[in-house]
């Protein structure tokens, strides 16, 4: 089994189509709602029993209460505003067996009630953990869970830290989940706070040595 961790907060609006892409037969769902004030959580409620609902702390900090949650040997994160492709968990699967992280790309797509203008749409490159990453849940004992002193880029925070270890980590090119672009996506709303964290890490990383 799978566990699929996704974080909502007031996602009602794409969560139904998220939780549909889900394979039911071998992931085990975990939605962590973030003190959502629409009808998220009777919208999960159909797809899944385990619903955790706790005080607002935004993606990071749900993410890191839905690994302390998760039962199964691995562990992917899934936005409610992301799809996974057909056979993303059938591909990821059948690469886990011999690492500890498999990360395939993630495909933006703009969503119908779009008004922003959006000329193109690209692959990202495999820094993505969102929907894009299967991983052994013994790897955060290894490395430890995400920080939640970023808002942004806690995935990619994250991986640096895994690259750095001895975590066997094995990148494909296959598209595993794809983005919606909406009018509200973080990297549009947060810009300053995304500048902000990024900087943070470049600081951790790459010059505080």
């Amino acid at each position: 089994m799978i566990s699929v961790i996704i974080p909502v907060y007031n996602g009602a609006k794409y969560l139904s189509e998220c939780l549909s892409s889900i394979p039911d037969k071998c992931c085990d769902i975990i939605v962590i709602n973030d003190e959502s004030t629409d009808n998220s959580t009777e919208i999960a409620s159909k797809y899944t029993n385990q619903i955790v609902n706790v005080k607002h702390g935004g993606p990071v900090l749900a993410r890191n209460i839905g690994i302390s949650m998760a039962t199964s040997e691995y562990v992917l994160f899934l936005d409610a505003d992301d799809i996974l492709t057909k056979d993303a968990i059938n591909i990821m699967r059948q690469q886990i067996e011999t690492n500890d992280i498999i990360i395939g790309l993630r495909q933006d797509f703009i969503s119908p009630d779009c008004h922003d203008n959006h000329k193109e749409t690209k692959k990202s490159s495999h820094g993505v953990i969102t929907g894009c990453a299967l991983i052994k849940k013994n790897t955060f004992d290894k490395i430890g869970v995400f920080d939640t002193d970023l808002l942004c880029g806690d995935g990619y925070e994250w991986l640096l830290r895994a690259e750095k270890s001895d975590i066997k980590i094995k990148k494909i090119d296959d598209v595993l989940c794809l983005r919606r672009i909406h009018d509200n996506n973080m990297g549009k709303t947060l810009k300053e706070q995304e500048y902000k964290d990024y900087c943070k890490i470049i600081r951790k990383h790459f010059v505080n040595k």
